[in-house]
């Protein structure tokens, strides 16, 4: 079997592995597929705080990991961060957003997807705002753990642990691989 390489642009465990989950899905019967995560720069802020500064993040963090691994054919970058929907009510959510460069493909050529989202509760809100905390900290105060964000996110929190980070970025991911995977004739 053909065996492929990925680089993602996160040393985070949980980005790792639902990047290894969706090749998986996505290449199962193809070949077998390797994942390497490095640190890659977003260029955005520490925690975003719109949809577009996460895809921005997302973009540059693909571009910037498959540039540092010769050998991997595709970049991923995932972005997590929270933005405001006003209408029709004023609420908060968090998100990931995932990108995906193959190598050899026009630099235009990105697959860009979300993740699910969901709320957060104002209290989380007010910490990032007003106190400029990043979720991560926040969900490690609020749980007295280390390191949610490598392990079941505060999707996995507010979820009670029915959907953790790394399943719901996996689905993310294959969204996001779609125009690479799927015929050509229907993009």
């Amino acid at each position: 079997m053909n065996k492929m390489i990925v680089v993602v642009g996160s040393e985070n465990k949980a980005k790792i592995r639902a990047t290894q989950m969706g090749f998986d899905l996505a290449f199962k019967d193809k070949c077998q597929v390797s994942v390497v995560g490095v640190k890659a720069k977003s260029l955005v802020s520490d925690q975003p705080m719109s949809d577009s500064e996460c895809i921005i993040g997302a973009i540059n963090r693909a571009k910037e990991a498959l540039s540092q691994h010769p050998d991997a054919e595709y970049g991923i970058g995932m972005e997590g961060g929270v933005h405001n929907i006003k209408e029709p009510i004023d609420r908060w959510y968090e998100c990931g957003w995932i990108a995906v460069v193959k190598r050899g493909e026009p630099e235009s050529n990105v697959g860009v997807a979300s993740t699910a989202r969901f709320e957060l509760p104002p209290k989380v809100i007010y910490e990032i705002v007003e106190n400029k905390k990043e979720l991560a900290q926040i969900m490690d105060e609020l749980t007295n753990k280390s390191d949610v964000r490598s392990n079941e996110g505060a999707m996995g929190i507010y979820t009670n642990s029915i959907l953790h980070r790394d399943h719901i970025y996996s689905h993310g991911l294959v969204f996001a691989l779609s125009r690479f995977i799927s015929p050509k004739e229907l993009w």
